[in-house]
C-alpha cells in the first residue's frame, strides 16, 4: 500500500488530508503503520477474530478506486474461516467472504480486506486478515519498525517448489537455505 514511501499523504473521514510518517511495512503480509500528528481523532476498537463463525455478516469499508468512492461499505457472509491461499505453506490463515473486495477496502468489521480471486467466471472470493493475526504484527511495527520472522532453513521440495526455485527435480527432497 504505502510501497517504499517514507511518508504518504492520509486523507480523513472529515475530507482533510494530513502528511503521515511510514513507521514501518511488511511485505508479506502487505501492512503498514502510519503515524499522523492530528489530535482529537476518534478511535476504533480491534475485536476478536477468534470469536468468528462461518455465515456471519462481514462488512468492508473503504475508498475502492480512491477518494472518488470514499466510505463505501459492502456486505456479506462470512464463507470459510482459516482459508489458505498463496504459494504452497507459505500463505497465512485468512477469513473468505463474498462481500465486495476492491482496491481500497482496505478496512471495516470485516478485519484487513487483503486479497480476492479475479478470474473471468469468478465472483465473490474475497479474503481479509483476521485482527487476532494482524495486531502482533502491527505491534511489531510499531516498536521495532519491521516484522522479524525465525525460520530453520529448510524447505520441503516436490516438483513443483523446485520449479519455483528455477530447479529441475524429478524426486522430492528439502532445499537448504544457506
Amino acid at each position: 500500500v504505502v510501497g517504499t514511501a517514507k511518508t504518504v499523504i492520509v486523507s480523513l473521514a472529515d475530507g482533510q488530508s494530513t502528511e503521515g510518517t511510514v513507521v514501518g511495512r511488511d511485505e508479506k503480509t502487505d501492512l503498514a503503520v502510519v503515524k499522523i500528528n492530528v489530535e482529537n481523532l476518534p478511535v476504533a476498537e480491534f475485536g476478536d477474530s477468534d470469536s468468528l463463525q462461518v455465515g456471519e455478516t462481514a462488512i468492508a469499508i473503504g475508498n475502492p478506486l480512491g477518494l472518488e468512492f470514499q466510505g463505501t461499505v459492502t456486505a456479506g457472509v462470512i464463507s470459510s474461516l482459516n482459508r489458505t491461499i498463496g504459494v504452497e505453506g507459505e500463505g497465512m490463515k485468512l477469513i473468505q467472504t463474498d462481500a465486495a473486495i476492491n482496491p481500497g477496502n482496505s478496512g471495516g468489521a470485516l478485519g484487513i480486506n487483503s486479497a480476492k480471486i479475479s478470474k473471468e467466471g469468478v465472483e465473490g472470493l474475497g479474503f481479509a486478515i483476521p485482527i487476532n493475526t494482524a495486531r502482533p504484527i502491527l505491534e511489531s511495527l510499531i516498536k521495532n519498525g519491521k516484522v522479524s520472522r525465525p525460520y530453520l532453513g529448510f524447505y520441503g521440495l516436490d516438483k513443483k517448489m523446485a520449479a519455483r526455485f528455477g530447479m529441475k527435480l524429478d524426486v522430492s527432497g528439502v532445499y537448504v537455505y544457506k
